[in-house]
């Protein structure tokens, strides 16, 4: 249809005993660019069906022979069901309610309007679209290993080329920035997965969870009775424990000054010694370390070690926050909830437009990490199927561009001769969403009522089809 992207030329199979209906519709949907076929009853309509495959099925309810309502569930058969939209001249709530629990995606009353059919076959092509990018992201999950960043946004692929250059020198140290929950240690990992010491042993700690005197122990080791309580045998480190692959030091911001010195000699030397012990051990690692602290800052201060960090920082790799990176939401988010979904033993298969939408929209202060939480709260509160925005949780950090307070005094023209309430309330809602560039959130704040109130209103008026933020790139 126009201003639709869909993929190819949408087919339309209009099915009804009436010829001037059947063509009146065929010439209104060519018109939009649509390729559309008739029949005149469910049986020969079945026929074109196993013929060929439609995106969008027209079906009177009343035909002789096999009714309409009784054909639906045959014409929605095979991998990819065409929707259904039903056409009745005295629809009944009862019929209706039976049309929509065998699957029909709308049903429009006859005498049909232009309008109204126009808008329920559109609503129809983009959710076949969105499904379309969901079989996308899926299959595009499945390829994905473990340890791979996922991301399709610049500044991902910015972060995979630094990755790419710095697996290329495997002796390189490399300081990892980055807020919180950005997923500075995932970085880590790919890091040495890259490498020639992938076949190593990756090994992890994090600075600020152990007191100085426990971290020491635990980087270095300690010979037999070094200090009070340890073993009678001594310990290896992590160092040892990491030979020949990768020592990953998580927080590095929050390790004390002295054992900061004690840091600086392995770099340099390339050597260590264990508590308590007389002897150089080499150190055959690689240190990868990640701070989400401003260790400039913390140097000036006189907190951190200058030596120490340009010793740190001869690679650095900055991770950006999410909501720099807002177009890999979708992607994220369809991850973690096939993560969770097979965790739970759950059926879940997407997210709806209105829950993406809420997603993109969200700053999310805690990064990756919040939203794999907030992914995993809304698969324990929906029952199966489509991930919708109620399912979600109550964000409450703040407005998702950042400005917490919108201001409703603003001044909006309306310049027309229809003074009707519906036409006047239908420019006001358009000119609102253009003003906040569709931003759900703050147009909804602007008007004074909640989103879905507004996705209704928008779905009322037929506003068209938004820029969507929540559109994968593909």
């Amino acid at each position: 249809m126009k201003n639709l992207n869909f993929p190819g030329l949408p087919r339309i199979l209009v099915i009804d005993d009436e010829e001037g209906i059947r063509e009146g519709l065929r010439a209104l949907l060519q018109a939009e660019g649509v390729a559309v076929e008739t029949a005149e009853t469910a049986e020969s309509g079945l026929r074109r069906v196993e013929q060929r495959s439609f995106d969008v099925i027209l079906l009177d309810l009343n035909l002789p022979g096999a009714d309409g309502l009784s054909t639906i569930t045959s014409l929605r058969r095979g991998p990819h069901p065409a929707d259904v939209v039903i056409l009745t001249g005295y629809g009944t709530i009862e019929s209706t309610v039976e049309a929509m629990r065998k699957g029909a995606a709308d049903v429009i009353e006859k005498p049909i309007q232009k309008d109204r059919v126009l808008a329920s076959i559109r609503r129809c092509l983009e959710t076949r679209q969105l499904k379309n990018q969901l079989a996308w992201t899926q299959d595009r999950l499945r390829e994905l290993t473990a340890t791979e960043l996922i991301g399709l946004s610049p500044e991902v692929h910015q972060v995979q080329e630094r990755i790419e250059q710095v697996s290329q020198a495997p002796d390189t140290t490399v300081l990892i920035t980055g807020e919180s929950g950005t997923g500075k240690e995932l970085v880590a990992r790919c890091v040495h997965d890259c490498s020639v010491r992938r076949h190593g042993p990756f090994v992890a700690i994090n600075c600020a969870a152990l007191n100085e005197n426990l971290l020491e122990a635990e980087l270095f080791g300690y010979e037999a009775g070094a200090f009070t309580g340890a073993r009678r045998e001594g310990k290896e480190g992590l160092f040892a424990t990491a030979a020949g692959g990768t020592l990953f030091l998580d927080e590095i911001g929050e390790m004390e000054k002295s054992l900061q010195a004690k840091l600086l000699r392995v770099l340099q030397e390339r050597t260590f010694r264990r508590v308590g012990g007389v002897r150089d051990v080499a150190a055959d690692v690689r240190i990868l370390a990640s701070t989400n602290r401003d260790l400039r800052r913390a140097v000036e201060q006189g907190l951190f070690r200058e030596d120490l960090f340009y010793r740190l920082n001869v690679m650095n790799i900055e991770v950006p926050p999410l909501r720099a990176r807002v177009q890999d939401i979708p992607l994220l988010a369809h991850f973690f909830l096939d993560q969770v979904g097979r965790q739970m033993g759950k059926h879940l298969t997407g997210f709806t437009e209105e829950a993406l939408e809420t997603l993109c929209e969200y700053h999310w202060p805690g990064n990756v990490r919040e939203l794999r939480n907030a992914i995993e709260h809304a698969a324990i509160v929906c029952a199966g199927g489509m991930i919708d925005e109620v399912h979600l949780p109550k964000f409450s950090s703040g407005a998702p561009d950042g400005s917490d307070e919108i201001a409703r005094s603003a001044t909006i023209q309306l310049e027309s001769s229809n003074l009707s309430i519906r036409h006047l309330e239908s420019q006001l809602v358009s000119k609102v969403l253009e003003r906040t560039n569709w931003n759900i959130s703050r147009a909804a704040n602007m008007l004074g009522i909640n989103r879905t109130t507004l996705y209704n209103k928008i779905r009322q008026y037929d506003l068209g089809q938004r820029p969507s933020r929540a559109q994968l790139v593909v």
